[in-house]
């Protein structure tokens, strides 16, 4: 998602680059803007144009609606931060080696202060806005967990794991990555962990993952 610190220059009009495409980064840019500071619901179709500097009608002809371009910030923020398509690309790691370099980078992305701020504000717009927590978990959520769910599909082929259903699993690594540390930075009850307390986190989830689904085979048992 892109910063509100570096927006004007995401915005400005890049030489030698389509036009069109510009424009395009510019309006998803200012939308992921808006969105963080303001919801959903209070983000209008005209201030994104005005912050843009393109009218609605150029917006609208890259996006029929605000659904439409609030599910392009969500999937284009997932890709630019840990694009599912990459993940099989760690097959050929070792397990636990693997396990630890994703779930630091999805750690990272957890408790980043733009993830905890968004989550915030879909739990607040969830009861006005059903539609767009749908859209935002098939558009970020859903695509991490289908394409984690191929990673270990493949390391239980190879023999490296033995798990009865990959799913459950998944929810399972995604839950330990979270814990009870993300509930309390939500509510505000902690700060935000450091990066050794949440390497930490990352890699004692990884081993009790591990513990619970790592085949003897692969373990040397």
């Amino acid at each position: 998602m892109c910063s509100n610190n570096t927006l004007p220059e995401k915005i400005r009009q890049y030489p030698g680059r389509p036009k069109d495409a510009t424009k395009r980064k510019g309006i998803i840019c200012a939308a992921a803007a808006l969105f963080l500071e303001h919801g959903y619901e209070l983000t209008s179709m005209e201030a994104v144009a005005k912050m843009a500097d393109v009218s609605k009608l150029t917006i609208y002809s890259h996006f029929a609606n605000k659904s439409e371009l609030f599910k392009e910030v969500i999937q284009q923020g997932c890709d630019q931060q840990a694009s599912p398509e990459s993940f099989m690309n760690l097959v050929k790691l070792p397990v636990e080696q693997a396990l630890l370099q994703l779930g630091n980078t999805m750690a990272a992305i957890i408790f980043s202060a733009d993830a905890i701020r968004l989550q915030r504000i879909l739990h607040f717009e969830a009861v006005h806005h059903p539609e767009i927590i749908k859209i935002f978990y098939e558009a970020a959520p859903q695509r991490v967990k289908l394409a984690f769910s191929e990673l270990l599909t493949e390391w239980v082929r190879q023999g490296q794991l033995s798990v009865q259903d990959v799913q459950v699993a998944t929810e399972q690594f995604f839950s330990l990555l979270k814990g009870e540390a993300h509930v309390k930075v939500m509510l505000l009850l902690e700060p935000k962990l450091s990066p050794h307390e949440l390497e930490q986190h990352v890699r004692a989830g990884v081993s009790l993952f591990l513990a619970g689904y790592q085949s003897k085979t692969a373990a040397g048992i």
